[in-house]
């Protein structure tokens, strides 16, 4: 693990890793330099205060190897928890486990990436994290999950300062882009939506209520939590009238721009929806006004697909440089994903 994965002032991050146990305390040691004397006095009489639970948590098995650094199924339990409720690996069905642990390994990918080029959270944003999040307010008891919406922080910041910094669209692609959806302009009903999809009724009744009473921004939630395309991007995508399945559609049909679905199951998942346009037949008098609001959501579509566009490709590449081993016996349940190097 690299130093820069903390910055300085990270007090936060450095504590849940100790709580934690990481089993390579040579790197702890290169963290707790960082700090000041009396900080690192502290740290030390916490880490020996929680040894009997070290000696548990190291004592998790190890379920994959990414580039050398061991990925311990307790750790990725604890994430299974944060995306889908109370999960193990010894429940979770073949085909969602592993791409679970396919979405896991990428974060780990990510999360290293960002450690290289010295991206980190500190304190601050953390304290301003927990005053909009209220999963960031726990005790030592759900440690874990505070880890892994800190390590949130880092992916989007990363994703944002790093692999978006130098993405551009020309205003030729942008008039490309809307002459090619030509027919779009003047469609009949349509209407644009953001989803946030995740695989638990659980946590997207958590979502939602975050969302709904909270005034968490759908869009970060989505970005943050679903797994549905354009995630990255805040989830948003256009449809016309029956292009959706029928119950998606039918809990979608009564909302008004700016209202939020409940939470609507299918095969694909836990969906909640937030209405932010919707297009009748144009009126001959409203045509211009709506046709030019089209325009504008289509350069915003434009922009969130080259965003992901530049995410994955991204990705792909710290996924083709990495090396790594899956160790079944150890899972928990029969992997079938695609990061299998071994």
């Amino acid at each position: 693990m690299d130093a820069n994965y903390f910055s300085a002032g990270s007090s936060h991050k450095v504590f849940w890793l100790l709580i934690y146990c990481p089993a390579d305390y040579n790197n702890a040691r290169l963290i707790m330099a960082s700090l000041s004397r009396k900080r690192r006095f502290v740290y030390v009489l916490l880490v020996l205060a929680l040894a009997g639970g070290c000696r548990t948590a190291d004592r998790s098995p190890v379920i994959a190897t990414v580039n050398g650094r061991e990925i311990q199924r307790d750790a990725f339990e604890r994430f299974l928890a944060l995306k889908m409720g109370e999960f193990n690996t010894a429940s979770v069905p073949d085909s969602l486990g592993s791409e679970m642990l396919d979405e896991y390994i990428r974060r780990r990918l990510v999360l290293d990436e960002a450690a290289r080029v010295g991206l980190a959270v500190n304190d601050e944003e953390i304290e301003q994290a927990a005053k909009e999040n209220p999963q960031m307010k726990t005790t030592a008891a759900t440690a874990g999950t505070r880890e892994e919406l800190i390590d949130d922080m880092i992916i989007e910041k990363y994703y944002r300062q790093v692999v978006l910094r130098d993405v551009r669209i020309s205003q030729e692609e942008r008039q490309k882009y809307i002459a090619d959806n030509q027919s779009r302009l003047v469609e009949r009903a349509a209407f644009y939506v953001r989803e946030i999809r995740v695989q638990s009724r659980e946590v997207a009744e958590r979502l939602r209520r975050e969302v709904t009473e909270g005034d968490r921004d759908f869009a970060e939630v989505a970005r943050l939590y679903s797994d549905a395309p354009g995630s990255e991007q805040g989830g948003l995508s256009r449809y016309e009238e029956g292009q959706l399945p029928a119950m998606l559609e039918k809990a979608i049909s009564p909302l008004r721009p700016g209202d939020v679905s409940q939470v609507i199951g299918s095969s694909f998942g836990f969906h909640i929806f937030k209405l932010e346009r919707r297009y009748q037949t144009d009126p001959a008098d409203e045509r211009r006004s709506q046709i030019d609001e089209r325009r504008s959501l289509l350069a915003e579509e434009m922009v969130a697909r080259k965003n992901q566009q530049a995410v994955d490709e991204a990705i792909g590449r710290l996924v083709s440089a990495a090396a790594i081993k899956i160790n079944d016996p150890a899972l928990g349940f029969t992997y079938a994903g695609r990061l299998r190097q071994n």
